[in-house]
């Protein structure tokens, strides 16, 4: 399997355009083209990361955090951005970053925290506002339809919610006419109009897979010239957004804190008192706390975040809202076993390891 199979599947399972707009996913440092020996799962690129990467044999690492952040113009080994991307170079490991993404789609690292935590009823905390999906109609004879249908469909288009192969059917007449000597039409005579019994056949599909499932639709036409309209939409994709919201019994603020560290998370400060009632959950991966009015105006009784700030503390305290801060490392740590596994459902010869040499910076005092 080519490095650039394996993004692709990431891509199906996380969508990259699910990331928002000042991040960087997909792969980052690497070889598209290169044949995956294994695949290593961390949160940071770090030389003990890379280190171990190369003594398990995985030439591939998945980050969430990616390697290259913002725009730069130069690189230089002896820094720590430059040595690490000049090292998996030296090495032959590829990096591949699932950032924002991550934390927005179903099944994401947001979603992995809510199961662990036992929520229910979850939802986004805030939506991404991403318009993802096009409409593509396409203008097929009726005998044909069903073909072209199938194509589209085989590229994951058509699937709306828990349902799939989903399409509508318009019937219609089209008329064209080829020009002689340059054309030979799929019916009718070069020169002549020609009028026709066509389906407008119209199906759903996110925007990332347009560029696949137009080249299988129009393999499988049988026009010459194939009309087509691809139109943008903006529905929104549901359970998609950054961080979370979701219910559990009703349980204590001290109570809750421990199910938290209960978890490996490092719990680093919490405002409320401890016999606080806790029933709505809001949470967010990573530094979450410009969220904080978001779980403030939808009602959580405890917000879970890393490196909140003070003022939002305040607003937190005004309204009655109970905070528990956490480092981001050990928040943000708990989805790699889950993604390793899906990794081995889906490509069961393939390596994969959850790295242990990650940047766990801060310590319990």
């Amino acid at each position: 399997m080519r490095v650039s199979t394996l993004v692709d599947f990431f891509d199906r399972l996380y969508p990259f355009a699910l990331a928002e707009s000042w991040d960087n996913v997909g792969l980052i440092v690497g070889d598209s083209r290169a044949e995956v020996a294994g695949v290593a799962f961390c949160l940071d690129v770090t030389h003990d990361v890379l280190d171990e990467a190369v003594e398990a044999g995985c030439n591939v690492v998945v980050t969430h955090h990616p390697v290259i952040f913002r725009a730069i113009k130069r690189l230089n080994a002896a820094e720590l951005q430059g040595g690490l991307v000049a090292k998996a170079f030296r090495h032959g490991i590829n990096l591949v970053a699932l950032h924002t993404n991550l934390d927005s789609a179903v099944g994401g690292l947001n979603d992995t925290l809510c199961e662990l935590l036992g929520l229910t009823a979850v939802k986004p905390l805030v939506d991404s506002g991403r318009e993802r999906y096009y409409k593509l109609a396409v203008f097929v004879p009726p005998g044909d339809a069903d073909k072209v249908r199938e194509a589209m469909c085989a590229q994951d288009a058509g699937v709306i919610g828990d349902y799939e192969q989903c399409s509508f059917a318009t019937p219609g007449e089209g008329s064209f006419r080829g020009i002689e000597g340059k054309t030979n039409p799929f019916t009718g005579t070069p020169g002549e109009l020609e009028k026709a019994a066509e389906l407008k056949l119209e199906i759903l599909l996110r925007r990332e897979l347009a560029g696949r499932v137009i080249g299988a639709m129009t393999s499988a036409h049988p026009y010459e010239e194939v009309a087509y309209d691809l139109i943008p939409l903006a529905n929104k994709e549901a359970g998609t957004g950054l961080a979370r919201i979701g219910k559990q019994d009703e349980t204590t603020l001290d109570e809750f804190v421990r199910k938290v560290e209960g978890l490996g998370i490092l719990v680093t400060r919490v405002l409320g008192e401890p016999d606080k009632s806790i029933k709505r959950v809001a949470l967010c991966s990573g530094a979450g706390s410009d969220f904080t009015g978001n779980a403030i105006s939808q009602g959580a009784d405890v917000y879970l975040t890393a490196e909140q700030k003070h003022h939002h503390g305040l607003a937190a305290a005004h309204k009655g809202m109970a905070l528990v801060e956490t480092d981001h490392y050990t928040l943000e740590q708990l989805h790699w076993p889950k993604l390793a596994e899906l990794m081995q459902q889906q490509y069961p010869d393939l390596k994969t390891k959850v790295l242990e040499r990650g940047p766990e910076l801060w310590r319990r005092p």
